[in-house]
């Protein structure tokens, strides 16, 4: 897997759609920064993104020639790799808030924007944006929108301070590859069960 990593750049999405335009990434590819001038969520809403306060990667899986992909299948791929990644290394209580907001007592600690590359009508690239708060920051948010949390505030002093980002993002590029192999290979039904695992309760029961 390529890497790319950056210090301050609009978005880590826009970047890796233009490493796929520019035809840089062969296979498959993470692209991290420090911070962004301009991070996007879901709706067109933006992903406020302080430096060196957050996770700010993308993850490119190029898979030319297929004809077209369910962008919605790969959201639900990429919330099961945060989930068990976060859960393994970190040790916080993660769930998912559909579709693409991660959750933890109710407030987000991250979310996943999930992006398609396409050339003639033809999808050329998946690409996969995470962001996570690691720092506690200031992130206004909308009215009624969910109160943000960082993983400073979920861990204990000692560990927060042995955290390795860098490792963390690493291992989610790993297990998003991971879970997308299963959709390229039309196994839908054993991603939807796997992320219906993680779903927050109160929308499990909706």
């Amino acid at each position: 897997m390529q890497a790319f990593h950056f210090d301050t750049i609009d978005s880590t999405n826009d970047q890796a759609k233009r490493l796929v335009a520019e035809d840089r990434i062969a296979d498959a590819a993470l692209v991290t920064a420090r911070a962004q001038t301009a991070g996007r969520g879901s709706r067109g809403r933006s992903w406020v993104s302080p430096r060196d306060a957050g996770l700010y990667l993308s993850v490119v899986d190029v898979r030319t020639g297929d004809p077209s992909v369910d962008l919605t299948l790969f959201t639900l791929a990429a919330g099961v790799a945060c989930v068990e990644v976060l859960r393994d290394t970190v040790g916080v209580d993660v769930a998912i808030k559909p579709v693409n907001d991660l959750i933890v007592d109710g407030r987000k600690l991250g979310g996943i924007l999930t992006e398609a590359v396409v050339e003639q009508q033809v999808a050329r690239a998946v690409v996969t944006g995470i962001g996570v708060n690691v720092r506690s920051a200031n992130r206004p948010v909308r009215s009624q929108a969910v109160e943000p949390v960082a993983l400073q505030a979920l861990l204990p002093a000692p560990a927060f301070a042995h955290l390795d980002v860098d490792s963390i993002a690493l291992r989610l590029a790993e297990r998003v590859l991971a879970w997308n192999r299963l959709v390229w290979t039309s196994d839908a039904a054993r991603v939807r069960a796997a992320w219906a695992e993680h779903v927050v309760p109160t929308e499990r029961r909706a």
